[in-house]
């Protein structure tokens, strides 16, 4: 025991003192960038160091495991026995792990290209997914659907994707909102009160790239066989910000035609989305 002790006493304690070291340090990054995080409140930043404090924890554990194992002699002994196993070894693990190693590039590819953040609404236009992404680990991308769910898609797959991203450069949108009224009402009289109610609703920003457009807009935008489709432009901050104001858009019509002698010919209201820039 005393020769145990004599031996190894002193390497026990430098593993110990590496791994306190180790476990400290990932613990203050953590600090640092939880607190960046909260300061920042930036979408870029904020994917970015979450995918940096997921990595960096594998790498400080896995140098401190390293220096912890040359603490002792006998591995001193076998590293070039085992360095030389494991050019073979990493063959075979590159190979059983080809997804996960496809997953991790994707995700270093996400991050990098920058295509899509945490916070941003999106649509897998390929997958038929849309809502929020909630996170983006090493391996997969969590997106958070409006009715609360949550669909993991691995990042190789979502390199692969579509994707369109509604709050990519600017989080403006505009939603077109089309009503139908009868050939009997007053057209001139329903496209004013369009304007006026959207007029109390969300502007383009006029030092956005989207000021020179045009607001409020309202076109007629077919003559069909049951009625006039009027065509609304309705923006807002962001995606879900121009669906509340389509709902209060919709709830004021609903008020002001009947009011105002303009009969809707149809109760099913189209919603389509459009590019923001479109004037």
């Amino acid at each position: 025991m005393q020769s145990f002790l004599d031996n190894y006493l002193d390497k026990i304690i430098a593993v110990v003192v590496i791994l306190v070291i180790s476990y400290i340090i990932n613990l203050a990054i953590d600090k640092i960038i939880n607190k960046t995080i909260r300061i920042k409140r930036k979408k870029n930043i904020t994917t970015l160091l979450l995918f940096i404090k997921r990595i960096k924890k594998i790498v400080i554990y896995a140098i401190a495991i390293l220096t912890c194992l040359f603490e002792f002699d006998v591995f001193n002994s076998f590293s070039v026995t085992l360095l030389s196993g494991l050019g073979i070894g990493s063959v075979v693990v590159g190979l059983a792990a080809q997804e996960s190693l496809k997953n991790f590039f994707g995700s270093i590819a996400i991050v990098a290209g920058n295509p899509y953040e945490v916070d941003d609404f999106i649509e897998c236009v390929d997958k038929g997914v849309s809502g929020t992404v909630e996170d983006i680990t090493m391996r997969h991308t969590v997106i958070r659907t409006i009715n609360n769910r949550r669909v993991i898609i691995p990042n190789s797959e979502m390199n692969t994707y579509t994707i369109e991203n509604f709050n990519y450069s600017e989080n403006e949108n505009v939603k077109l909102v089309d009503f139908k009224i009868t050939y009997e009402s007053n057209v001139d009289k329903a496209i004013d009160i369009l304007k006026k109610e959207m007029e109390k609703l969300y502007h383009p920003n006029p030092k956005g790239r989207n000021k020179d457009v045009e607001f409020p807009k309202v076109r007629i935008l077919e003559l069909g066989d049951d009625g006039i489709t009027l065509r609304a432009w309705v923006w807002g901050d962001d995606n879900s910000d121009v669906y509340e104001n389509m709902y209060k858009l919709n709830y004021e019509i609903n008020k002001k035609f009947p009011k105002a002698g303009i009969e809707i010919a149809t109760s099913r209201i189209k919603v389509s989305n459009e590019k923001t820039n479109r004037k």
